[in-house]
């Protein structure tokens, strides 16, 4: 299985000459099976690049994207995502409620937002499924579980053979028993994407924000036995400068346990075997 990210910020975008090596844009991370099936979690601005390649060449004309939930910089890049413009596509939208996601998309493609008025109007098919528990993408297994964010929020955990990932943001680890869920969910997997907007400072004055510090990610990922770590989220304020520190400090922090720590950036494609 392969991983790309194509944004890791949290928030709102921060582009700039300080964010420019972990990336500036909103969540989007993108999934390939062993078979070449493909799907993507989140359509922050990380979809916008995301959607001129697929749109390159003879790519497929079937996207699927899994929302974890319907905050503004997890859908903001939909209303540049190329494949929906393009006739013979089919952009197939999952998320925890398909009545909300259906929702949610007229409301972005109205004269108020959109020069493009109404989603039939796009050129591609939208169609809308609910995740009501596990389902199927080709050869990868994906498990949806509750996450702590406030409103209903989906974490997932991928199988594709013996690789395995669990993806969780947004995420309020610390002292929440929906941790233990988290845990349960990503026990045993090679890699880990977690939450980390905040440092624990930090965290003490946004709690309640539906957020993760470093801590509580390098604590879930001991607990859950995973062999990768990849902090994800990171708080806008974040320079590149910023998010070394947490790396380091996390590192530090679990130098002599047998957990990898990576920080999430932008263009880095990660094998999980």
């Amino acid at each position: 299985m392969k991983i790309r990210f194509w944004g890791v910020r949290g928030s709102i975008s921060a582009p700039g000459p300080q964010t420019m090596r972990y990336g500036g844009n909103t969540p989007c991370v993108e999934f390939e099976g062993r078979g070449g099936e493909t799907f993507v979690i989140d359509a922050g601005y990380g979809a916008v690049g995301l959607g001129q390649r697929l749109t390159q060449g003879a790519g497929a004309t079937e996207q699927h994207l899994l929302l974890t939930h319907l905050h503004w910089d997890h859908i903001q890049g939909l209303p540049f995502f190329a494949p929906i413009y393009i006739p013979g596509h089919r952009v197939i939208i999952y998320s925890v409620s398909a009545k909300t996601a259906r929702s949610a998309m007229d409301r972005l493609f109205t004269s108020v937002y959109s020069p493009i008025m109404g989603v039939e109007n796009l050129g591609a098919e939208v169609a809308y499924e609910e995740i009501a528990g596990p389902f199927q993408l080709g050869d990868m297994h994906i498990e949806p579980v509750l996450l702590d964010h406030g409103v209903p929020t989906l974490g997932f955990r991928i199988e594709d053979g013996d690789s395995v990932v669990f993806h969780a943001t947004d995420h309020e680890g610390g002292d929440r028993t929906c941790d233990e869920r988290l845990v349960q969910a990503a026990r045993g997997a090679d890699l880990l994407i977690h939450d980390a907007q905040f440092t624990r400072p930090e965290y003490l004055r946004y709690r309640g924000w539906g957020h993760s510090h470093t801590e509580a990610a390098l604590k879930n990922a001991l607990d859950a036995q995973v062999r990768r770590l990849a902090l994800f989220h990171y708080d806008p304020t974040h320079t590149d400068d910023d998010v070394d520190r947490q790396l380091q400090d996390a590192r530090a922090q679990v130098a002599d346990q047998e957990l990898e720590v990576l920080a999430a950036q932008e263009g880095l494609e990660l094998q999980v075997a």
